[in-house]
């Protein structure tokens, strides 16, 4: 789940790098540039992009919607599409067959069967439609902190590289040490979070 529904699943950045000082106008130029291209009448495999966090169908974000001083809300579209190896078999098998067909029997060499295999993938793509995830972003610019509704890799690894692309600043991600290390503050407790070493539970028999 996101950030908006149900249980929130979550991955905490640190946003490191220095703003300009027109810092609104300069979001505003970033994420319009970077929003998300439909590659729905194409033969992309993929598209990555920023759209409305609340209807990912809009990417003109009228009146500048993706803001609430301090907040800027998003939502990461992730469209892609993905033609299975065994539709792509059973239709080159066909390709071949009506091939060898016009050509009365004649055996086809291998480039010819490499371009009908581009033939047939390229037609296979056109035809398949991407499937669509949208992903929750919140970016606190009070406090320099972004939130992802995502935990996994993959999607981790794509907002990461398009946040970067798009207004050129990195995230680090808040991971639970340092999380624990602003909670304790300086003095004895942060002292021993950095002495602290992982317990083994493993107790051997005897």
């Amino acid at each position: 789940m996101g950030l908006f529904k149900g249980a929130a699943t979550l991955t905490r950045y640190q946003v490191k790098g220095d703003t300009p000082p027109d810092f609104w106008e300069f979001v505003d130029r970033r994420i319009r540039a970077n929003v998300f291209l439909d590659i729905e009448d194409s033969t992309e495999e993929q598209s990555v992009g920023w759209c409305s966090a609340h209807d990912f169908l809009d990417t003109t974000f009228a009146y500048a919607s993706y803001a609430l001083d301090p907040y800027i809300v998003l939502g990461l579209r992730v469209d892609r599409r993905k033609v299975a190896a065994s539709l792509v078999r059973k239709y080159l098998r066909l390709e071949i067959k009506k091939a060898l067909a016009v050509r009365e029997g004649r055996a086809l060499s291998r480039h010819d069967r490499e371009e009908l295999k581009e033939k047939v993938a390229f037609d296979l793509m056109r035809r398949t439609p991407p499937a669509t995830q949208v992903f929750e972003v919140v970016w606190d610019t009070a406090k320099s902190e972004v939130w992802l509704g995502s935990a996994g890799r993959g999607v981790r690894d794509l907002f990461e590289d398009h946040f970067k692309r798009s207004f050129d600043l990195a995230l680090w991600p808040r991971l639970p040490y340092l999380l624990a290390g602003d909670l304790l503050g300086p003095g004895s407790l942060a002292t021993r979070l950095e002495e602290a070493r992982p317990l083994s539970l493993y107790r051997a028999e005897a």
